[in-house]
């Protein structure tokens, strides 16, 4: 008996420091604690219900998207009265892409509060993955104008410089495609499988304006190498197009 009241406060312990560590990291106080912890629960636990239905924070994830999504809508279409809407949908592309998730995921230390079976799970994309799930929760346990008022205050505010953000460059390969496409030019890629090891994948792409050889470059997956190798020779082909 003594044995099973120390893993309850052992269990209690854990989930009171968890509740420290989002409010001191989110600045949150959650009425339904319960969504909090799903919300930074990794698959890797394998947790299940007593249905059986799997516990992590996949759907959270999905949730949090689609709200973040719709603010940050709302926000810029305010914010930027004299945008088109090409323009508009640019922005928004820029704020809400994977990487500026990552790198706001990362500055918040999102990474602290997860529970995960091995460290070696962790990928690129878990931080923004995270501020997502978490955005599920806090949207779920308080509303839409609190989520509103949070993603507007403690995301944007202080992680998102829109004059910045503005001005920087979503995809080089999309860029220069277009630049070619004004300047009836030619842009091909030739991109190609070149190592398999312990089941990393890598791949080399080079790049051709015409036929002439610009650059080549790596990535782990064939969209990454045409992208890295765009990024690599736009300043190249802007003298060229």
């Amino acid at each position: 008996m003594k044995f099973f009241k120390n893993i309850f406060k052992s269990q209690k312990k854990l989930s009171g420091t968890f509740f420290l560590k989002l409010k001191n990291t989110l600045d949150v106080n959650p009425k339904n604690k319960d969504l909090f912890k799903i919300a930074f629960t990794h698959s890797s636990m394998n947790k299940k219900d007593n249905q059986g239905k799997k516990i992590n924070y996949e759907r959270l994830e999905f949730l949090g998207d689609s709200i973040f999504s719709m603010i940050i809508s709302q926000y810029i279409f305010f914010n930027f009265p004299d945008a088109n809407e090409g323009e508009l949908t640019k922005l928004k592309a820029k704020i809400i892409s994977r990487e500026n998730l990552n790198q706001i995921g990362k500055k918040i230390g999102l990474i602290n509060l997860i529970e995960i079976k091995n460290q070696k799970n962790f990928g690129k994309n878990i931080y923004g993955n995270l501020l997502e799930s978490f955005l599920g929760a806090l949207f779920l346990d308080q509303g839409f104008e609190i989520t509103k008022n949070y993603i507007t205050n403690k995301i944007i505010e202080p992680y998102i410089n829109l004059n910045s953000i503005s001005m920087s460059i979503l995809s080089y390969k999309s860029l220069i495609l277009e630049l070619a496409q004004k300047s009836r030019r030619k842009i091909t890629f030739k991109t190609i499988l070149i190592k398999v090891d312990n089941s990393k994948i890598n791949f080399s792409s080079n790049l051709y304006l015409d036929d002439k050889f610009i650059y080549s470059s790596y990535g782990d997956s064939k969209k990454k190498a045409e992208e890295n190798v765009s990024k690599k020779s736009f300043k190249k082909l802007k003298l060229e197009l």
